[in-house]
């Protein structure tokens, strides 16, 4: 899950610098067509750049004594119906990530949405009277709101279709339909199941809706008198479209569009693709940033307690995070034996997952009757190498906090089966992980 976090933030920082460009830019461009391909390429190069970019840039740590990957942090706890002779406990709490589950839920409720948006068009075109006119489906409503169209659907009351602007508007929707705008608003429908925190993305969102109007005016002014068809809009009064997807005949927007129909003469193409040369440098720093990599070595003692969360391991084993501290440097060098890795291209696994890992320390831990006695609790920071045999060696704690908790888990944690053993490059490599053991009282 963390890679897809990793993967958004990515995504976020490209979607900032293109909508940034678009501010200073192209905002004020008399050209719809250019600053339309242009949001909508935005949209959909920040889902890919980062995927070109890399990812899941893997670093590799080459230094003797590395700062680990922390591994999920397991809690023991104590009841009051503990029994001090057997050692057993009542029960034994895994950390859950509700962060990772919120996110997919919050993912998953915008996908249903616009399910429910196209459902309900489908079911309102089965619904009503349709008819063919120049080439679009006409869908005569019973309810009295704005016309608005959905590709090839125009959606439409008998009270509009009987008013004089009737033709102006039929223009106007049916260039939303050749225009393809439709696809437009899908396609950044979807970009919201990725984006919807991001208000860049609403920004663009408005703005290609806005782009989306100034085109459809400019095809519809091709068969009517520019003063006509403005004074159609100013008669305009309808209330809102019924669903967000669609083109609705648009009259928020006259103030901008007015202006619009009155600088479509003095458009200057050149200039965009000047502009868009400008932009380059902001993309290409997006790049640079998020491709950073790390060519030092350094040797570095024990670590410190306090850079014991570098890295962290979901619970599918992937790789939660790649930082680490300042002063720990990545190299990508050729493994040297006897060296100590943190992260590596194939990292290692215990057999079943980390899920299982877990599950055998809650199985195997015992609360150390001296430490409930005197009150003892807190979290202790154990670590330990996977050889490149897969056995677990140089268990030994990092952090303690006394009563026998410290030695219980290092009990434990030595008693774990052999893992798959780390790669870098193909080869089978030592590599170092951090486990917090947090014992709490009731």
């Amino acid at each position: 899950m963390e890679l897809f976090i990793a993967y958004f933030i990515r995504a976020s920082i490209y979607l900032f610098v293109f909508g940034l460009g678009y501010a200073l830019l192209l905002r004020r461009n008399i050209f719809p067509s250019f600053n339309r391909f242009y949001i909508l390429g935005s949209g959909i190069a920040s889902l890919v750049l980062p995927l070109i970019s890399g990812v899941s840039f893997t670093f590799v740590h080459s230094i003797s004594k590395p700062g680990a990957v922390t591994l999920p942090e397991i809690i023991v706890t104590a009841s009051e119906g503990y029994n001090q002779t057997t050692g057993k406990l009542s029960h034994i709490l895994i950390e859950i990530d509700f962060l990772n589950i919120a996110l997919l839920l919050i993912n998953i409720s915008f996908l249903l949405v616009l399910s429910v948006q196209l459902i309900q068009i489908f079911l309102i075109i089965m619904g009503n009277q349709r008819c063919e006119i120049e080439g679009m489906t006409l869908v005569k409503l019973k309810k009295e709101i704005a016309p608005f169209s959905f590709f090839r659907w125009l959606f439409i009351t008998d009270k509009v279709e009987k008013t004089v602007g009737f033709e102006k508007v039929l223009k106007h929707e049916k260039a939303h339909c050749t225009r393809l705008h439709s696809l437009d608003v899908i396609v950044f429908e979807i970009l919201r199941i990725v984006f919807w925190f991001h208000p860049v993305f609403y920004y663009l969102r408005s703005e290609l809706k806005t782009m989306h109007e100034f085109e459809a005016d400019a095809l519809a002014l091709k068969h009517f008198n520019k003063s006509d068809y403005q004074k159609t809009l100013l008669e305009m009064t309808f209330s809102g479209g019924l669903i967000p997807i669609t083109n609705p005949f648009n009259v928020s927007l006259i103030k901008k569009r007015m202006l619009m129909m009155n600088h479509q003469k003095r458009q200057k193409p050149a200039r965009n693709w000047f502009k868009l040369l400008i932009l380059l440098p902001f993309v290409w720093v997006a790049i640079l940033v998020q491709s950073c990599n790390f060519d030092k070595k350094e040797t570095q003692t024990e670590p410190r307690p306090e850079d014991i969360m570098s890295t962290k391991v979901d619970s599918t084993g992937k790789i939660k995070s790649e930082m680490v501290n300042p002063e720990k440097e990545f190299a990508d060098a050729e493994p040297i034996e006897g060296d100590i890795f943190t992260v590596v291209q194939d990292m290692p696994e215990y057999p079943g997952g980390p899920g299982k890992m877990m599950e055998f320390i809650a199985k195997n831990i015992i609360y150390p009757p001296a430490a409930r006695e005197k009150g003892i609790q807190g979290r202790v920071f154990i670590n330990f190498i996977v050889e490149t045999d897969g056995s677990v060696s140089n268990v030994k704690v990092l952090r303690g906090i006394g009563g026998g908790c410290d030695e219980e888990a290092v009990r434990v944690v030595s008693m774990m089966s052999n893992w798959k053993p780390g790669q870098q490059r193909g080869q089978n490599v030592r590599v170092s992980f951090n486990i917090p053991i947090k014992f709490l009282l009731n």
